[in-house]
């Protein structure tokens, strides 16, 4: 239980790898505050948290709009008395598979509001309360886009490096109050998003057109991940408990690559 009586607020908590980092961590001890623009599905994991257990809340919130994350992490504290870990998962990919040069400013608008400027956000809001309390940890979830400079996802890749330096930034300010902040970098996997880009790349790429989109994803494992196996959603989550723990004390300012040994 490395974890045990710590709060944890997870962005994009609903499904996909931030369902996974919420679960994980509720089997660590965590309670655990599911913060989604879709309500539904924030409390449909918030169930699966109190089957572990745990405390859960759905809190419902669009990471673009300070205000409303200024009262979501408001919310969190009042509801479970403080916020101890601050998993940064929401993301989008829009303008997919297109080159920059057929990307528009809507796409790199969009991009930039959910992927960058959302976790400018909520670490500012939640910055005085680990502050005041000399403690707290911020874990943002980035990409291998972003060392990667995918050519088939501009904005995503800018907007994930984006997110690696922004995490190099505020681990410097926040060190001296014993906050650690770092990035988890998720290879390839097999979620909802991965589907979606999967399938763009069988519509513009003649040698997988004859693939299904699962077909695909394993040819791209087979010939990019160095170790033969795709990611998990929990292994996100497995290395995001660790980031969170006692055990990452001296660790903050990384990037952490779970991606089979694909940017190596």
């Amino acid at each position: 239980m490395r974890l045990a009586e710590k709060v944890a607020m997870v962005t994009g908590g609903g499904a996909g790898i931030g369902r996974a980092i919420a679960l994980a961590m509720a089997r660590e001890g965590a309670d655990i505050l599911v913060a989604d623009i879709q309500l539904g599905t924030a409390e449909t994991v918030a169930k699966e948290v109190r089957d572990l257990g745990r405390r859960a809340a759905a809190i419902p919130v669009d990471v673009t709009q300070d205000a409303q994350v200024e009262r979501a992490i408001a919310d969190g504290i009042r509801q479970f008395g403080r916020i101890d870990i601050l998993v940064n998962n929401a993301g989008v990919i829009p303008g997919l598979g297109h080159p920059f040069t057929r990307q528009t400013e809507a796409d790199w608008d969009r991009v930039y509001d959910v992927n960058v400027k959302s976790v400018f956000f909520t670490c500012k809001a939640i910055a005085p309360h680990f502050m005041e309390r000399k403690s707290g940890k911020i874990i943002n979830i980035a990409s291998i886009a972003g060392p990667l400079a995918s050519l088939t996802m501009p904005s995503y890749s800018v907007s994930k490096m984006g997110v690696i330096t922004f995490t190099r930034i505020v681990a410097k300010e926040l060190a001296a109050y014993n906050v650690n902040v770092n990035a988890i970098c998720p290879g390839l996997l097999w979620t909802d998003m991965w589907k979606s880009i999967g399938e763009v790349l069988r519509a513009t790429n003649p040698a997988y057109r004859d693939l299904t989109t699962r077909q695909m994803f394993e040819k791209r494992v087979e010939e990019w991940i160095p170790l033969k196996r795709e990611q998990t959603p929990e292994d996100i989550g497995h290395a995001a408990v660790f980031l969170a723990s006692e055990e990452a004390r001296n660790i903050t300012g990384q990037a952490l690559m779970v991606d089979g040994g694909v940017v190596m």
